[in-house]
């Protein structure tokens, strides 16, 4: 068995949960997650625990879940966007589904997550309730955020990733793990640093700006960075180095010495198509109809 599948503890053995996945991460790695997509079992499943923390997010169609924890039967409809959250070594006496449906599997690596947002894996590692199930509109938008870029193969970069991952741990935390917002720092960033900030952008437009990167250049952690300045600016971190690019492309665009693909390439997108997205997104047309109507 592959070290990188997805499995669950029964009876003293690993068992792959997917028989035979149809997407998996493995093949485009992701820090600190590894989830695969497929449709479920769908025979009932004997007791078993997963020795990481475990979320199942139903992708599409239509049935229900029986599942015994701690002596107690619970049952669930199980339609597109539940996502049952379980947490690692939470034993399942037992579950018993109604037929097989399509699933993405997600599970989180604390020892990897603890440098991107440790005050978030903490809470999820110690306070995250045993077995959750939820139709959760937001989380199911982070899930399938996920999943998209994954089929894509990944090609909006490691900025775009971590600001999903950092996103979904926070998100977790706060909603299903922590009861008191106490514990959260200062959300408000000095102006020295925003200035130092903006100018670290602009200067490293052309390159892989990460998350990372801008939170380690203020001396925090990546997810308490990314929370500190949305509460500042009203933007993530993502959208605001997008909209940095987006500003340094119609400048190169207005000069009309560049190909848009090399524009593209000199404030930092992968390719052309990722560029043209991104500009519509901010300016409305694509960069071939700005420069047209300048």
């Amino acid at each position: 068995m592959r070290a990188d599948r997805i499995q669950y503890s029964a009876q003293g053995r690993r068992v792959p949960f997917l028989a035979a996945p149809d997407l998996r991460s493995a093949d485009h790695p992701w820090r600190g997650f590894g989830f695969e997509e497929a449709s479920s079992p769908g025979e009932p499943l004997p007791k078993h625990a997963w020795s990481k923390t475990t979320l199942i997010y139903v992708t599409d169609g239509l049935g229900s879940l029986r599942w015994k924890h701690r002596g107690v039967w619970n049952a669930n409809r199980m339609e597109r966007g539940t996502v049952s959250i379980i947490r690692r070594d939470a034993e399942i006496e037992s579950a018993v589904p109604d037929g097989s449906i399509p699933v993405m599997v997600l599970q989180l690596d604390g020892a990897k997550l603890e440098t991107l947002a440790p005050a978030e894996t903490l809470a999820i590692e110690r306070a995250l309730a045993p077995v959750q199930v939820a139709q959760d509109p937001q989380l199911a938008a982070l899930l399938s955020a996920m999943r998209a870029e994954v089929r894509g193969g990944c090609r909006s970069g490691a900025l775009y990733c971590e600001s999903i991952s950092t996103a979904l741990l926070a998100y977790l935390a706060a909603r299903y793990a922590l009861s008191d917002p106490a514990h959260r720092q200062d959300m408000r960033l000095r102006p020295a640093e925003m200035r130092r900030l903006v100018d670290y952008v602009r200067e490293n437009l052309s390159d892989n700006v990460s998350v990372a990167g801008m939170a380690d250049l203020l001396g925090m952690s990546p997810s308490h960075f990314a929370r500190t300045f949305k509460a500042g600016l009203g933007l993530s971190p993502y959208r605001f180095v997008m909209r940095e690019r987006v500003e340094k492309a119609k400048t190169l665009l207005a000069g009309r010495t560049l190909s848009a693909g090399r524009v593209a390439a000199e404030v930092g997108f992968a390719s052309e198509s990722h560029f043209a997205k991104v500009f519509r997104q901010f300016t409305g047309v694509t960069p071939k109809r700005y420069r047209a109507e300048l």
